[in-house]
């Protein structure tokens, strides 16, 4: 007895910033981003709050699952970083849903709801949740310097929902480490105004070394998809619909070309939304679901990669109608 996904939601920023918009002010094109990248625009966050996001997406998965608030057992929140240090945003969700259950922060990077799903794992084969609320929000434009074109282009913003109870829908997960503090690297704000704090601060915007995540990520997500299929009994061939990180095509196109996976199983909206982090696979697994391209029995495999370095997989089998 583990898991299935029993509703979905997500919720986008109103602002959609195109590259044509970033030519306006950086050396680039949408010529140049796309070829590289697979990107034509991206969500970005204004007058809206990522609390607000998060919310929203949280609100509409409970309401597709048939699911109230006072009914969560878990909330697991997703984020690299949420409006407040604390309370935790799965703190501040819980108090919109009229929540009491325990809620906690997860930040694994892009993987943070691989990881998330893993927990929830944990905690209904326990016995400690029958119904968890996983949430994902990401704020990118607030991380990136926005002079830097090699990674600003690259991420949009938004929050994604699933709502998870105790069945048989998990059919098997892999998550996996490779600790390296300087590939991908966010410095945190130190000290602010302490008369005591002696340490140099670092420019605070995401750094990443393009070339070694490249690297680092064609090679985990085929050795992610290729360890979770053998836990799961399957062959990569009979995986109905691949949901990976959107982070760029071209990591995607040579990660899964390996299996001879058919273009057509692999679900993509980077044009649209760009990189969102962990988000990412939460709104692209909403978008779909609500499209009705997963029909009850289809086997769907997330797979994602991220700072610190992490990366993972997760297998499960829709049961929704």
């Amino acid at each position: 007895m583990s898991f299935f996904i029993a509703g979905t939601g997500s919720a986008l920023p109103e602002k959609v910033v195109s590259n044509d918009d970033l030519a306006q002010f950086l050396d680039t094109s949408d010529e140049w981003i796309y070829t590289r990248t697979g990107i034509r625009r991206r969500h970005v966050l204004t007058h809206e709050r990522l609390n607000d996001l998060a919310i929203a997406s949280a609100q509409t998965a409970l309401a597709d699952a048939g699911v109230a608030g006072a009914e969560v057992d878990l909330i697991l929140c997703a984020t690299l970083r949420g409006d407040t240090v604390t309370p935790s945003l799965a703190c501040i969700v819980g108090e919109a849903i009229g929540s009491t259950a325990p809620a906690f922060d997860v930040n694994a990077a892009c993987v943070g709801v691989l990881y998330c799903m893993e927990i929830a794992d944990a905690f209904i084969v326990a016995g400690k949740a029958k119904t968890v609320l996983i949430v994902s929000a990401e704020a990118m434009s607030k991380l990136v310097d926005w002079t830097d074109r090699a990674t600003c282009v690259l991420f949009g913003d938004g929050a994604g929902a699933m709502v998870l109870r105790a069945g048989s829908g998990r059919l098997a997960g892999e998550l996996s480490t490779a600790p390296d503090s300087h590939v991908i690297r966010m410095p945190n704000i130190e000290g602010i105004n302490s008369p005591y704090n002696q340490t140099q601060p670092e420019k605070l915007a995401i750094y990443m070394d393009g070339g070694e995540v490249y690297k680092f990520a064609v090679n985990a997500m085929g050795h992610n998809i290729e360890q979770v299929c053998a836990r799961a009994g399957l062959t990569p061939a009979q995986i109905d619909w691949y949901l990976p990180h959107q982070a760029n095509v071209r990591i995607i196109d040579a990660s899964l070309r390996k299996y001879k996976i058919e273009k057509s199983k692999v679900l993509l909206n980077i044009a649209e939304c760009g990189n969102m982090s962990a988000t990412s696979v939460m709104v692209l697994l909403d978008e779909y679901a609500k499209k009705g391209t997963f029909h009850k029995g289809d086997k769907l495999l997330f797979v994602a990669f991220g700072g610190g370095l992490t990366s993972g997989a997760v297998i499960i089998e829709w049961k929704k109608d």
